[in-house]
């Protein structure tokens, strides 16, 4: 199983590939972009790791992932994680390489992929979460039109030795 392609206005989405490991290591290995979400990567070969995984997982059909490309270049990554084929429902989740935070590319990227998840995936709901500290994370889950349904107290422990409050967001088909 393959990741559908998905354009938009000034993007394209597709699947990620190992060829695309630098401009991946770009910002899941940068610690300030990797800040509120996984342990940044530390190499080419961990990267290439990683995207491997995450085909494996598309091929295994539990999630949808794509590069974010602008003018070919990739610049970010997103997609629709814990799938629940059962209860119509998946996660959606996104990084960005610091250099394009700002100029709207996550909010365009994540309308293509929250179309895709409720028409060509037949969800129903697409959940979010994000360090509540998250500003620019929250932002853009409300500008997606996400819903805050909750707050779930001191859930990650951080990089800097802290437990940060995790926001949890959801987005059903009829909102959208």
């Amino acid at each position: 199983m393959s990741v559908t392609v998905l354009t938009t206005e000034r993007l394209v989405l597709r699947e990620p590939v190992a060829t695309d490991a630098e401009a991946i290591l770009v910002f899941r290995g940068d610690p300030e972009v990797q800040r509120y979400n996984a342990e940044p990567l530390r190499d080419l070969a961990e990267t290439v790791q990683f995207i491997e995984l995450l085909q494996a997982e598309t091929a295994a059909n539990l999630r949808r992932h794509w590069a974010i490309t602008l003018d070919g270049a990739v610049v970010g990554l997103i997609g629709l994680h814990t799938w629940e084929q059962d209860h119509r429902r998946a996660e959606l989740g996104y990084d960005m390489a610091r250099e394009y935070w700002g100029r709207g590319l996550a909010t365009e990227a994540g309308r293509a992929v929250i179309q895709f998840g409720f028409t060509t995936m037949a969800l129903h709901r697409i959940e979010a979460g994000t360090i509540a500290d998250n500003v620019r994370s929250v932002r853009l889950l409300e500008r997606l039109g996400f819903q805050r349904e909750g707050t779930l107290r001191e859930r990650s422990l951080e990089q800097d030795g802290t437990f940060h409050d995790s926001a949890v967001f959801g987005l059903l088909h009829t909102d959208a």
